[in-house]
């Protein structure tokens, strides 16, 4: 069981669009669930994420672009939570063990660097138990606002944002 004291719920993207990505918030269609919060001891964004059949890669484990694509949205989300609006530019992620279907894991993440407009952010994805199953780290390309008005202008902002 992933323990989330001292964790507080966030949607770190200010636009509705967000919440029906592919990572989305109800595996309804058998996919992904994902969850994000801010760990309030070292303002990280974290995510809890369940893999369901849809998710399948070999049999009985989750393909490797299911987990390729929470983690790049979890890095993403990081950037954004920061105050730092993002498209990724390169993802690097080392796979380490294979991820049985329906386990349920936690995305650990953190910002480690800017050079110019791109921002650096790495993270892990471990099972329940601990067990490190891929590992990533991404450069992302800061928006400026008329870039973020050309991507998601039509977009709905959320209230709460």
């Amino acid at each position: 069981m992933i323990d989330k004291m001292g964790w507080e719920p966030v949607q770190p993207f200010p636009f509705s669009a967000a919440r029906e990505a592919f990572a989305g918030l109800t595996s309804e269609d058998g996919r992904v669930v994902m969850h994000y919060f801010l760990r309030k001891a070292d303002q990280s964004l974290v995510a809890t994420v369940g893999f369901g059949p849809r998710s399948e890669g070999a049999p009985g484990t989750v393909h490797g672009g299911s987990i390729l694509t929470v983690l790049d949205e979890a890095l993403g989300a990081a950037s954004w939570l920061a105050g730092r609006p993002v498209l990724t530019v390169r993802l690097n992620t080392q796979f380490r063990k294979s991820l049985p279907i329906g386990a349920n894991c936690l995305i650990e993440t953190r910002l480690t660097g800017e050079r110019h407009r791109l921002v650096f952010v790495e993270g892990t994805l471990r099972g329940a138990d601990g067990v490190l199953y891929a590992e990533a780290q991404g450069q992302f390309m800061r928006l400026d606002p008329a870039t973020q008005r050309r991507f998601f202008g039509r977009a709905t902002i959320l209230k709460d944002s």
